[in-house]
């Protein structure tokens, strides 16, 4: 039986490579497309030159001013860069950037990280003075074959549900990195797994862990990565760190800002980009105690923004709905009770940020999900509002929606807030808020409003929210949540600072790039039209001592130099990492 099973699934494994071998055919075509047929054809005979359609891309090429700080010395140092993501141009020249910084801090050469036959990155690398590559793992089917079968052999048809999540190769985490690429690029977490997806993205799992292997044989300086997340990028993360080479990346947008983060020890790997420090939240604490910070945060129109995150999104809500009072704002819910307290429930997206915390009450965000809305269909002395997330419809897989309409029929307590709406102010109708490491969970508190976390968060030091550490006492919170105890003054402080130094003041940017916000609706020509545009001033860039300062004092992440600059009397040097 087992022979057969297997048999089965290499035939579907056959089909599915000749299905992708088409589809290489057609975004091979696509990308060529991108170039001039003349220029092309002379760069495969060895030119040296190669033009775009798009003018925009030339003119930044032949702009862009790190053409002219080419270090012609060679040395023996180097600065691994993460080249991978090509649709994304943004993350892919801060990344440049990022490494040309770095070369001068540790006197070394960037090498660029690259798909092999991927010309357009190529190109881009070359006008920062990159001139070494390192090239991921050829995409073939032989050598994909090889390691579905390899796939099949590590784990039984039987058990590969239950082992895969803690499934490891000498101590690699090969089966957290399959588990991530399947509940991204498959399905989120259903009662019954699709066992060929298992065993695929266990064979590229494996694949990409052999291959980082030859990789670091080199001893880079630091790597610089933008993604930690899914196959190959998590394996990369993870070899580096475990070869004991700094990491560098960034959380946040590339061209307006980020937050930039370096790692140094392999038990930091599924610590948040963002997390505080000890250190960094007492001296944030001390800093600002004393200040009015709401009036701070409402200033930069930060608790108006409360609830519309569209930065993911394609459009802006289709209806917006305000209301007079908490009685309205309940009548519009369908509350029959307009005296029970008003929760909301703020699930993430299904397949996003899965296994980036260093402690989760729940294996997955379907489990937390699944599990909660089981609970409070039994829970009637309160008002329950579920809340999808305002990018969760750019991922395959479930939605909150799928589980709420399996799970919710009748309850007149529950109100499912559709993903086209828009509610005006909606936390002055919420008495408190449920979220796993959210915005939320700061946003909500700096207003007085409790807020239960189930996981690890970036402000987890600051300690204004509840956070049980595991599900008994999670469930125990929400059968009692009526009775949950309002925030003193001390903890909404704490979460006003966070918020504010969170949003303004760990915040880098670098001025080569142009402010823009394209997230979910990347337009590349517009992008390198502004770029080439770019007015940049070497000695005018900040970005430069905010990572400089970084470096000298080991800190874990990013502060604004004009922070400490302002604040000299302090001491912000860490030596986190």
């Amino acid at each position: 039986m087992q022979f057969l099973k297997k048999i089965f699934l290499i035939f579907n494994f056959i089909f599915l490579e000749i299905k992708k071998i088409k589809s290489l055919v057609i975004n091979k075509y696509k990308s060529l497309k991108e170039f001039k047929l003349l220029s092309l054809i002379k760069y495969k005979l060895g030119y040296k030159e190669i033009y775009f359609k798009d003018e925009n891309i030339n003119s930044f090429l032949r702009k862009n001013p790190y053409n002219k700080l080419i270090n012609k010395k060679t040395t023996k140092n180097k600065i691994l860069i993460e080249l991978l993501l090509s649709h994304h141009s943004e993350p892919m020249v801060l990344n440049c950037l990022i490494g040309k910084d770095l070369e001068k801090f540790y006197n070394a050469e960037c090498v660029g990280l690259i798909k092999k036959n991927d010309l357009f990155t190529r190109k881009i690398a070359e006008s920062f003075g990159i001139k070494q590559f390192e090239f991921l793992h050829d995409d073939n089917f032989f050598s994909n074959f090889k390691y579905f079968i390899k796939a099949l052999n590590s784990l039984s048809f039987n058990e590969i549900e239950k082992k895969l999540p803690n499934y490891k190769i000498n101590g690699d985490e090969v089966g957290i990195f399959a588990l991530e690429n399947y509940y991204r690029f498959y399905n989120s977490e259903t009662k019954n797994k699709n066992k060929f997806y298992l065993y695929l993205y266990l064979s590229r799992a494996i694949r990409s862990n052999d291959w980082t292997k030859k990789l670091f044989k080199n001893k880079y300086k630091m790597l610089v990565i933008g993604e930690n997340q899914f196959i190959p990028n998590k394996a990369i993360f993870h070899r580096s760190l475990k070869s004991k080479i700094p990491v560098y990346s960034f959380h946040g947008s590339a061209s307006i800002n980020f937050i930039g983060r370096i790692y140094k020890k392999y038990k930091d790997r599924y610590s948040l980009k963002y997390k505080f420090s000890t250190k960094l939240t007492k001296l944030l604490i001390n800093i600002f105690r004393s200040h009015k910070i709401i009036n701070k945060i409402r200033k930069d129109n930060g608790i108006k923004e409360i609830g519309k995150e569209t930065v993911w999104s394609d459009e802006d809500a289709k209806y917006s709905y305000s209301f007079k009072n908490k009685q309205e704002f309940n009548k519009f819910c369908g509350f029959n009770n307009k005296t029970k307290k008003n929760i909301l429930f703020a699930p993430h997206a299904m397949s996003d940020n899965i296994f980036n915390n260093e402690w989760n009450i729940f294996k997955t965000n379907y489990n937390w999900c699944y599990e909660t809305i089981l609970k409070i269909k039994k829970i009637d002395n309160v008002n329950w509002i579920v809340k999808p997330h305002p990018y969760e419809y750019k991922f395959p897989g479930i939605k909150i929606r799928d589980i709420y309409n399996d799970l919710i029929e009748n309850e007149n307590n529950i109100f499912f807030l559709k993903e086209d709406i828009f509610i005006n102010e909606i936390y002055k109708y919420v008495d408190v808020v449920l979220t796993g490491n959210g915005s939320v969970g700061f946003e909500y508190p700096s207003l007085g409003i409790p807020a239960i976390t189930t996981t690890d968060t970036g402000y987890s030091n600051f300690k204004f929210t509840y956070s049980p550490k595991d599900k008994k006492r999670y469930f125990k919170l929400l059968e009692n949540i009526n009775k949950l105890k309002k925030l003193n003054k001390k903890q909404i402080k704490n979460a006003q600072i966070f918020w504010h130094t969170y949003e303004k003041l760990i915040r880098n940017s670098h001025n080569f790039l142009p402010k823009i916000s394209q997230h979910g609706k990347f337009k590349k020509n517009e992008f390198f039209k502004l770029l080439s545009k770019k007015s940049f001033k070497k000695n005018k860039n900040n970005f430069t001592n905010d990572l400089l300062f970084q470096l000298k004092n080991n800190n874990k992440i990013s502060i604004n130099s004009n922070v400490v600059k302002k604040y000299k009397k302090f001491n912000f040097k860490f030596g986190d990492a």
